[in-house]
């Protein structure tokens, strides 16, 4: 005698799957959420035990809020509705998803995009060129090769704000705090909010 499945049953386990599926994407969307909340109310941030795993989505967190403190010139979007790009310059150190997740979020009315460029390639066409510690030694030749470009150039390394980088993100003991060089901002024709300054360390060339 053939058996069939209970229907209902198919249906409930089929709708427990996807109450799942939605629960997982809530739940990394929250990540990022919080971080950005936490980043937004200071400048220094707590570690956990597993520092690793928590200073890169802190700092891919910094990266997304800089673009609410940051004015670019008109002309630097492609039109009023033309992506802004965040650059990860050579090795990416963030995870996929929250990348993923950055990629479903605005600034105003610029949709965010994110992808990874090589030190050798045109990062003048980025409005904000994160550079990882595995590239400190071309920090001096992409800053250069920025001269006369809105690009506002994120590092991680000591001494990059000094070499010309306009934000350099510092982990001091077990907080993430950051420099601002004010001169390399001006050059490149970008507004920074006195209130992310007022949680900044300016710095001079």
């Amino acid at each position: 005698m053939n058996i069939r499945p209970h229907e209902g049953h198919d249906g409930k386990l089929g709708w427990e799957s996807r109450r799942r599926a939605a629960f997982r994407r809530i739940r990394k969307a929250s990540i990022l959420i919080f971080v950005c909340w936490l980043s937004l109310n200071g400048s220094s941030i707590s570690h956990s035990e597993n520092e690793d795993s928590v200073e890169y989505p802190v700092k891919l967190a910094f990266l997304y809020n800089f673009t609410k403190f940051v004015e670019w010139p008109i002309n630097s979007f492609r039109d009023s509705r033309g992506p802004l790009l965040i650059c990860i310059v050579g090795d990416d150190p963030f995870s996929a998803n929250l990348e993923g997740e950055l990629r479903t979020r605005t600034v105003g009315s610029h949709p965010v995009k994110v992808m990874t460029l090589g030190s050798n390639d045109t990062l003048s066409v980025c409005h904000i060129a994160f550079v990882p510690f595995t590239e400190v030694g071309h920090v001096a030749r992409i800053v250069k090769g920025l001269k006369g470009a809105s690009t506002l150039t994120v590092g991680e390394t000591d001494g990059f704000a000094l070499q010309g980088g306009i934000i350099n993100l510092r982990v001091e003991g077990n907080k993430l705090r950051f420099e601002v060089n004010l001169n390399a901002a001006e050059r490149a024709n970008l507004k920074i909010s006195s209130k992310l300054l007022s949680l900044a360390k300016i710095v001079k060339e």
